[in-house]
């Protein structure tokens, strides 16, 4: 017999384990344990009412095996009413019926595998899943699956919006707030995997360092928001020149650099710096007048300026000094021992 005192505290802690998605091991140990109390329906009618009342969908199977008893299916057996809302089905039309059946998504996403696994191994499974089908519509789900007799207990949870919110700060994280450019930690890493590839493939990657020409005095003529409206444009100028495997970045205020991976010739790569200049010095409308902008480039090419991203963008930047000393307005090419910084 378990003392009243220790009988109470599992029942709280069933209704815990259920809030927070059953954690792994403690669903089948305690509807082992509840089940084998002397006076188990009681102790049931509890755990059933603390899973009706979760907040998380919650559901029961049993296995269907095949001719040779390995379990392959699965056959409803118990959902809550948050699991009836989200498949918009009664669970007196459910109980009974075959998952794969009811939602043939578990073929097509694999995880009815998953879940087969998790019977055979004894394994705990856990996962997050989008579904966009007939019964659930554009939602990402977080999955956990435990091992129950010959079925499995299945909790699940709606994390769209905690999806949506991370892959937002993911974003942000990644991406220039006024343009929404790529910023400084994306490009570098753009640039990292362009390198590698060129590594395997034996190409290049070419590496535009630009910077707007009097920058300070068009803030200072026309105010920063007409500034930050002329950094937009420009942004969408440079990238209407280039293709869509490139990276066009901003690396704060004026600055942008461009990555060019696998180009066919230095001509073409040149052609498209020419391209960029010309692109970018059409008149460009500022409240009621129009500004007339050109933009001083340098050009670093891997491996012939430089092994590593650092390198690189540093030759680049050196390349691009070179055009502001010499009057703005250009593309210069970087060659070793050519910079014209002091």
């Amino acid at each position: 017999m378990v003392p009243q005192s220790n009988t109470s505290w599992m029942i709280e802690v069933a209704s815990v384990a259920i809030a927070v998605s059953f954690a792994y091991f403690v669903l089948p140990r305690l509807l082992h344990w509840l089940t084998s109390l002397p006076n188990a329906r009681t102790e049931h009618a509890r755990f059933l009412a603390a899973a009706e009342s979760s907040l998380d969908d919650f559901y029961i199977f049993d296995g269907v095996p095949d001719d040779s008893g390995e379990i392959v299916d699965f056959r409803f057996i118990y959902l809550n009413p948050n699991a009836e809302r989200r498949l918009q089905r009664g669970r007196k039309d459910l109980e009974g019926k075959i998952l794969t059946e009811v939602r043939p998504f578990m073929i097509t996403s694999g995880l009815i595998e998953h879940y087969r696994e998790v019977v055979s191994s004894g394994r705990p499974f856990s996962t997050e899943v989008y579904l966009d089908d007939d019964m659930i519509k554009a939602t990402w789900i977080s999955v956990q699956v435990v091992k129950l007799g010959d079925g499995i207990a299945i909790t699940s949870r709606d994390i769209t919006e905690s999806k949506r919110l991370s892959d937002h700060v993911t974003y942000l994280a990644h991406h220039d707030q006024l343009t929404g450019l790529p910023n400084r930690t994306l490009l570098c890493d753009r640039l990292h995997q362009a390198i590698l590839r060129a590594q395997r493939q034996n190409h290049k990657v070419a590496i535009f360092m630009l910077d707007i020409d009097h920058f300070k005095g068009i803030n200072d003529t026309y105010g920063h928001a007409q500034g930050d409206a002329l950094l937009i444009a420009i942004s969408k100028r440079l990238l209407s020149t280039v293709r869509e495997t490139d990276t066009v970045a901003r690396m704060g205020g004026d600055e942008f650099v461009i990555v060019m991976p696998d180009f066919k010739s230095l001509e073409d790569v040149e052609r498209c710096g020419r391209e960029i200049v010309d692109t970018t010095a059409r008149p460009i409308p500022i409240g009621a007048e129009e500004a007339n902008i050109t933009l001083s480039i340098g050009l670093c090419i891997y491996p012939d300026c430089g092994l590593d991203e650092e390198q690189l963008l540093k030759n680049a930047d050196d390349a691009m000094y070179t055009v502001k000393t010499s009057g703005r307005n250009g593309l210069h090419l970087f060659r070793a021992g050519s910079s014209s910084k002091p």
